[in-house]
């Protein structure tokens, strides 16, 4: 049993392998777009608080694309080495 924070992690032992891959899974699917649509957003606001239509926008924008870019890599990384067995951990990927 894996500890967290001087505890038993129990909550890795009562879920099946497909539900922690699942969660993973969907983790990916709402923060890549999440980025973006946060990108877009505060750009949009801050134009209309500055009077910079429509370079904030796009500056930010450009910048979370990038961003939900190197985090796709850096999922791609995690879950390769992890189907390939050579890490056996499911937290965060941290590269």
């Amino acid at each position: 049993m894996e500890k967290i924070g001087g505890r038993p992690n129990r909550r890795t032992d009562s879920q099946t392998p497909i539900l922690r891959s699942a969660g993973l899974y969907m983790g990916v699917a709402f923060e890549l777009p999440g980025t973006i649509i946060g990108g877009l957003v505060v750009g949009y606001f801050l134009d209309q608080y500055f009077g910079t239509s429509p370079w904030l926008l796009i500056a930010l924008t450009t910048a979370a694309f990038i961003g939900a870019f190197v985090r796709l890599v850096r999922w791609v990384k995690f879950f390769t080495r992890n189907r390939n067995g050579s890490n056996g951990s499911q937290g965060d990927p941290k590269d």
